[in-house]
């Protein structure tokens, strides 16, 4: 049963601190209950993003002119795609160092390595994405981004040189 579970779980790891259970009877003048509960209270740790997903959950309610500069409101797609992503990347254990809406309408999850000698951008519009590697010497460059590829980018950010 546990690999089929960690299948389906996501970013939020529910602890189980201060449970109760609590069986109550209501008796009237008959001898069986006429109703009985059980209660289970689960406390939620925090995730690795959970800040980046709940800025994320801000960004659905920015509008055109968000920026008062003509910014487009976030597309839907892009929206989703970054949430998405920023779930399996905790999935992971790898930490959103930052997420910015853009202003035509893309989102982009800024993620670093420990150091924070190298980062990697990705930048989701609402239908593409662009992956721009910031080695700790030299010059950026970009790419197409798609989920197959995040394996070999995480790779890079994380490896020591």
């Amino acid at each position: 049963m546990p690999a089929l579970t960690d299948n389906y779980t996501t970013s939020e790891h529910i602890t189980e601190t201060k449970t109760r259970l609590v069986n109550v009877h209501y008796l009237i003048d008959i001898p069986q209950p006429v109703s009985s509960s059980i209660v289970v209270s689960f406390s939620r740790a925090a995730g690795i993003n959970q800040r980046a997903l709940n800025l994320l959950l801000l960004y659905k309610d920015l509008k055109d002119n968000w920026d008062e500069d003509g910014g487009k409101e976030p597309s839907d797609s892009a929206l989703k795609t970054a949430t998405e992503l920023t779930l399996l990347l905790e999935k992971h254990g790898q930490k959103v160092y930052h997420t910015a809406p853009g202003p035509n309408g893309e989102i982009m999850l800024d993620l670093r390595n420990n150091e924070k000698n190298k980062s990697l951008e990705i930048v989701i519009y609402a239908n593409r994405a662009v992956s721009v590697l910031f080695p700790e010497n030299g010059k950026p460059t970009q790419q197409t981004f798609d989920f197959h590829n995040l394996p070999e980018l995480i790779q890079w950010l994380n490896e020591k040189n």
